[in-house]
């Protein structure tokens, strides 16, 4: 645990009033947020998701011509991918500043291996967005779970309940106080984290095949072919991007065979 840092009591409350405020502002208090934090996302920048294959690179938000695009590696598990988007929100919302710098997201960073206080703050502020304490606190008393009494398989079971993961859970019950350090330090520890979710039935947050979304790509291109604004080819080339096909939107392109002319052309090339 000597790599993991945490903020200040007074940080933290602080950090708590800004989740608490958001989640009021969206209508969203009482409830598990999830993978709902994306069409959040929607509402403030461009979300683009696609795999990379370097899973230690999980996350980017940047600032282009006055617009926010998010980028969010859809390699990565699910619920990583859920707190990389909550982390990315908060620069969006509380650091504008980060935005004109702004650096990739790394792996080492949102499991708090790090000393900077300005990801250190993201990411707490992305655990209690999608962890909210009292939430949390029901859900706990809904399982009958005794204070400094929980097990990883628990623990396991949560996260899955909340979409996020394991690691953050651990974090989030020794924050508001529910575990004491020395479980908190076990439980971290844990190394059968896949094999519980598995013994327990639950969907693994792995991705099998991985989101390609760029956002309004599929309409902006269709639209743009449709109007007679772009060729076919330049239509087929935008929609590969996404791994999709005229086709997949009802688009019969049209039959791309040579004219008669253009084949005497070219058998005369060939003669030549």
């Amino acid at each position: 645990m000597t790599k993991i840092s945490f903020l200040t009591e007074p940080e933290m409350e602080e950090i708590e009033l800004k989740a608490n405020g958001k989640l009021n502002e969206l209508h969203k208090t009482s409830r598990i947020l999830g993978k709902e934090v994306f069409s959040i996302i929607r509402k403030e920048a461009i979300l683009l998701q696609s795999p990379f294959s370097d899973e230690e690179l999980c996350a980017f938000v940047c600032q282009k011509k006055g617009r926010l695009f998010v980028y969010i590696n859809s390699q990565i598990p699910t619920d990583k991918q859920n707190f990389a988007a909550a982390h990315e929100l908060y620069h969006i919302w509380f650091d504008k500043e980060y935005l004109i710098n702004p650096q990739m997201l790394e792996s080492k960073i949102l499991n708090d291996e790090t000393d900077n206080i300005r990801e250190l703050r993201a990411n707490l502020f992305a655990a209690m967005l999608l962890v909210p304490k009292h939430v949390l606190e029901q859900e706990l008393l809904f399982l009958d779970i005794q204070k400094n009494a929980i097990t990883a398989n628990q623990v396991v079971e949560l996260s899955h309940v909340f979409q996020v993961p394991y690691k953050t859970m651990v974090r989030r019950l020794f924050e508001i106080k529910f575990i004491d350090k020395t479980l908190m330090e076990q439980l971290w520890k844990e190394p059968n984290v896949e094999l519980i979710r598995k013994k327990l039935q639950l969907d693994s947050p792995k991705v099998e095949r991985p989101i390609i979304h760029y956002e309004g790509l599929a309409k902006d291109a269709c639209d743009l072919y449709q109007e007679g604004l772009i060729s076919p080819k330049r239509l087929k080339n935008l929609l590969s991007l996404i791994n999709k096909k005229p086709e997949d939107f009802d688009i019969d392109l049209p039959n791309n065979l040579p004219t008669e002319d253009e084949i005497d052309k070219l058998l005369e090339e060939l003669d030549e």
